[in-house]
């Protein structure tokens, strides 16, 4: 089976990878997070979005193979198959014990090894280099077989580490010569490796140029959105004659702001006694999403270029019908020309009169999350929304207006909900202020919400700003939906890393919090020293930092 996930929950099965790999590692006292987390939405991506294999039935004769030859991140690699449905996932807890199935470097899953191994894993990995050796026999052995070439795809995660290995450049000369396009190669190019940065050990660039020259059709994106490895799996499917290189430049540790890109953490494990405050900052990642009808009026397609530029999350799409709403944007042909302009996630914020009988418009204006108001639709009205969107792969959201409550009937449709935006103005307009007054609400939704099992996203909208993100955050909010704050002052750049800003503040404040309750504040102040210093006099910590050596 292939799994057609949505936006939001892929971003939040991949956060639970993290969350269990990092709960197996502390408990452990070893393993590698820094490779497992730099990996996260490499491996994220393929089991839970694009390759065909099943959890039921793990030997299925139809199935893509996975290779994991930087084998060290097994702790990722074991989270994956785990949040895939392979094996429970407290198993992770596991990791490395005697006894166990989940040991430091994955063994192959055989009946013979059934107590060695957990299902899923094909490969036994240990010494580096070798894995892509194995993906090209498994890829060629396909090959031959004319009947299935075109059913089985062979994906194998390389590291930028183990490139040093000539053993993978014999390996991709021969994947060249037989025109291998059953496979896909995906380097982890994190650019740190067990001794240090890769490119002090053992320079790797032009790393595009030498795949390229060893034939190979080469892709480069941004190992951590997940928009970007999707969009290149997609080309990679279209490859003929010729393997394809995915490089995906990523940062080791990522998820973990004191672990990232940082070389001591490839193979150390945190103390356990601080792994609450670091699943606390895995569950606290913020989103920001622009939008493009704030500011001056202008070319929509070159609004949404000056904002990718400056990594932001998503794109936030204001649609006004001028009923529901006093004032009228755009609909879903404007959408649909803007979709080829980016591979940014659409935010589809539908403020519109019977959404029920527009959404399908949206959907194949290929809208990734698509928003509609409790305020214009019936219980009834909304699950057949809700259906059709999760069979469409898209994100279903509800929004509720400061002056509305939640819907009773609201939470028997919570295990399928992305998102809830918490309306900070009231709809309409652009350019509002934000409403205070709304945040013991959003608090309240948000309380209530975790109560009954919400894994999804509050999204505050309305006068979210460098001096509002923070009190937004506080109440529960992790998407920001910034329309006049970017694109109203003329300085885009620094709106955004001015919102980037408050929002790490904010989290920063929010760990400290959570370790002086669990008597750890100052252990989780040495380790986090260098990360908290740019923000020492906002959190009023200056004299604490000082007096830690």
């Amino acid at each position: 089976m292939g799994f057609n996930m949505r936006y939001l929950d892929l971003k939040r099965r991949i956060r639970d990878v993290r969350m269990w790999a990092i709960q197996g590692i502390a408990e452990a006292g070893s393993g590698h997070p820094g490779a497992s987390f730099s990996a996260a939405e490499i491996m994220g991506t393929l089991y839970f979005r694009t390759m065909k294999h099943d959890p039921s039935n793990p030997t299925w004769e139809d199935r893509d193979y996975f290779i994991n030859s930087k084998a060290h991140s097994a702790p990722g690699f074991y989270s994956t198959l785990a949040v895939a449905g392979y094996f429970p996932p407290e198993e992770i807890r596991t990791l490395r014990k005697l006894g166990s199935r989940l040991q430091g470097h994955p063994v192959r899953y055989s009946e013979h090894q059934k107590h060695h191994s957990v299902p899923g894993v094909e490969y036994s990995g240990g010494s580096e280099g070798i894995g892509l050796s194995v993906g090209i026999g498994i890829a060629l052995a396909k090959k031959l077989d004319r009947e299935k070439a075109k059913m089985n795809k062979v994906y194998v995660l390389i590291g930028d580490g183990e490139s040093n290995e000539g053993q993978i450049w014999e390996a991709s000369m021969a994947a060249g010569k037989f025109k291998l396009d059953n496979l896909v190669a995906i380097l982890d190019r994190n650019r740190i490796q067990q001794d240090g940065f890769t490119e002090d050990i053992m320079p790797l660039d032009p790393t595009k140029d030498k795949w390229a020259a060893f034939n190979w059709q080469v892709f480069e994106v941004d190992g951590h959105k997940v928009e970007q490895i999707v969009d290149a799996l997609y080309k990679a499917a279209r490859v003929h004659d010729k393997p394809v290189m995915i490089v995906a430049n990523t940062i080791k540790g990522n998820g973990i702001r004191h672990m990232a890109n940082n070389p001591q953490w490839h193979g150390k494990a945190p103390p356990k006694r601080q792994t609450e405050v670091l699943l606390e900052e895995l569950e606290s990642e913020c989103l920001i999403a622009p939008s493009i009808i704030a500011g001056e009026r202008e070319n929509y397609e070159d609004k949404i270029r000056k904002v990718e530029r400056e990594g932001v999350d998503m794109i936030h799409l204001d649609v006004m019908d001028g009923r529901f709403v006093p004032n009228t944007t755009f609909f879903a042909d404007t959408i649909k020309k803007l979709r080829p302009s980016t591979s940014l996630p659409f935010d589809a914020h539908l403020m519109i009169e019977k959404p029920l009988e527009k959404v399908q418009e949206y959907i194949d204006a290929r809208c990734d999350i698509i928003t509609v108001h409790a305020e214009a639709c019936t219980e009834n009205e909304f699950k057949e929304i809700q259906e059709r969107l999760i069979n469409a792969g898209i994100s279903p959201g509800i929004a509720i207006n400061p002056g509305t409550d939640m819907p009773n009937w609201l939470y028997r449709s919570l295990h399928d909900l992305d998102v809830i935006i918490v309306m900070s103005v009231n709809p309409g307009f652009a350019g509002q202020k934000f409403m205070p007054e709304v945040l013991p609400k959003m608090m309240a939704v948000n309380k209530e919400l975790m109560e009954h099992g919400f894994r999804g996203y509050i999204e505050a909208d309305g006068g979210i700003d460098a001096t509002t993100l923070h009190q937004a955050y506080d109440a529960g909010a992790r998407i920001f939906v910034a329309g006049a704050a970017v694109y109203g002052g003329g300085d885009i750049h620094g709106s955004v890393i001015q919102l980037r800003h408050k929002a790490a503040v904010a989290l920063e404040k929010r760990l400290l919090n959570h370790s002086t309750r669990l008597n750890v504040r100052s252990d989780w102040m040495k380790a986090r020293k260098h990360i908290l210093i740019p923000y020492a006099n906002e959190l009023g910590i200056e004299e604490e930092l000082h007096a830690i050596k």
